[in-house]
């Protein structure tokens, strides 16, 4: 189910979400005729190693500030390894399309990624990101208690995801990461970004050991696709377009 409120915004069902967040990027690129992508912080399981899903680019590159975490990348894929909340100097003007995937609520600097992002895109490219956002409820907690004791948290509901090597947890600020308010359209705006779709979404699957609780997070949920609030989304993705002529 999707719900349209404004031009560029949608929203969309908690599984809709995430299942489509590949295929919407590759439709993107192809709509666009992408030749040259990045994806961003995509260490150990990047998604542009899928030659028979990507292999309509001519070059494929994976960012991410870990070394160790690219070493896993079972892939010939490009990488390469660069701090993106840093100024990035080189390769302006060298991608048609660079996209993250839960990525952006690790950055501790926001504005300096989001403007990378800008830069590394010739006119015309796309950025695209799926993250968390704020204020739903448990990424609210990840955000306020220690790293030590979220690690542990995490490791009690999704013990597979820490016993897998591919799928470490990593220290999370949630910084430009909302829903479809006002004042997050005008943060990518202020880059100098064109924001074309944010999609959002409502609800999550953390209470799926506690089957009561989980039922009615699903019914909050199915009431907020209803009756949409942008500050209450959980997870959100943002399409975003450097302007043919720049700046």
């Amino acid at each position: 189910m999707v719900t349209r409120t404004a031009d560029q915004v949608s929203y969309k069902d908690l599984d809709e979400l995430w299942q489509s967040f590949p295929g919407l990027v590759q439709e993107l690129a192809r709509r666009h005729g992408v030749s040259d992508v990045a994806e961003l912080g995509g260490g150990a399981n990047p998604q542009v190693a899928d030659a028979d899903k990507w292999g309509f680019v001519n070059h494929r590159v994976v960012i991410d500030i870990s070394a160790n975490e690219l070493a896993k990348a079972s892939s010939d894929v490009e990488t390469r390894v660069a701090d993106l909340c840093q100024p990035i100097a080189i390769d302006h003007g060298s991608y048609d399309l660079v996209f993250s995937t839960l990525l952006c609520e690790h950055l501790a600097d926001p504005r300096t990624f989001h403007q990378n992002c800008f830069n590394l895109l010739r006119p015309g490219g796309l950025s695209i990101h799926l993250f968390p956002t704020l204020f739903a409820f448990p990424f609210v907690i990840n955000k306020l208690i220690p790293e030590r004791l979220s690690h542990a948290v995490l490791s009690k509901i999704h013990r597979e995801r820490i016993e897998h090597g591919k799928h470490d947890k990593f220290p999370a600020y949630y910084r430009w990461t909302s829903g479809p308010t006002r004042g997050a359209i005008k943060r990518f705006e202020s880059v100098g970004f064109e924001v074309k779709e944010y999609y959002g979404t409502f609800g999550h699957r953390y209470y799926h050991q506690i089957p009561p609780l989980q039922a009615s997070e699903f019914a909050k949920s199915r009431f907020l696709m209803r009756h949409p609030v942008p500050a209450l989304t959980s997870y959100a993705t943002v399409v975003l377009r450097k302007p043919e002529r720049g700046r």
